[in-house]
């Protein structure tokens, strides 16, 4: 992470944590306008992810951008049967759009590649990406459990900040699961 090296980084993610992330980058890069959005049908050409799955995902963010306008309109405010049915339309849109973001996700070849070259795009492009670069950088792992293939450790960073982190160990190797919880913890 201090060096940038993002395909080591994402390399060691779980592939729930990769798909999360992947899925906050490609929003970030639809969201941006054309020239993102040809941005990311630029990257999805070079990981091998099928076009017309980036021309319908492009198509269901702006049926989303619509519907949601469409779910607030002023109009609906005085006819509450009408807001609850484009509430419920705006719902079906949402879900048409998250169904069509993890179908193309899962059809990149390497995901932690592709997530890799998304962080950088989305870096060079707005100065940040989809993770922290500090997220583990000065970090120490303490009270670390290990159970058969998943492992738990405290998070403590450099500013003394404490956090759950998960790994799950699968093919022979340890992944990192950054967003993970304990299990038993509670969700605050």
């Amino acid at each position: 992470m201090e060096r940038g090296h993002w395909e080591g980084f994402c390399g060691c993610l779980d592939a729930e944590t990769l798909l999360r992330i992947a899925e906050n980058g490609v929003g970030q890069l639809l969201a941006g306008g054309p020239a993102t959005g040809a941005l990311l049908a630029g990257l999805c050409r070079e990981h091998a992810v099928p076009g017309e799955m980036v021309v319908t995902l492009r198509a269901r963010l702006q049926r989303l951008a619509e519907s949601g306008r469409a779910a607030v309109s002023p109009e609906l405010r005085s006819d509450p049967r009408a807001m609850v049915e484009e509430s419920l339309r705006h719902k079906r849109v949402v879900d048409e759009y998250r169904a069509s973001l993890k179908s193309t996700l899962k059809a990149v070849p390497e995901l932690a590649r592709f997530t890799a070259a998304l962080e950088r795009a989305l870096r060079a492009e707005s100065g940040g990406g989809s993770m922290s670069a500090r997220l583990l950088v000065g970090a120490a792992l303490e009270e670390v459990s290990i159970t058969g293939t998943k492992a738990w450790a405290t998070r403590r960073s450099a500013y003394g900040h404490a956090e759950d982190v998960g790994f799950v160990r699968k093919k022979g190797g340890w992944y990192i699961r950054p967003l993970a919880k304990r299990p038993g913890a509670g969700r605050g």
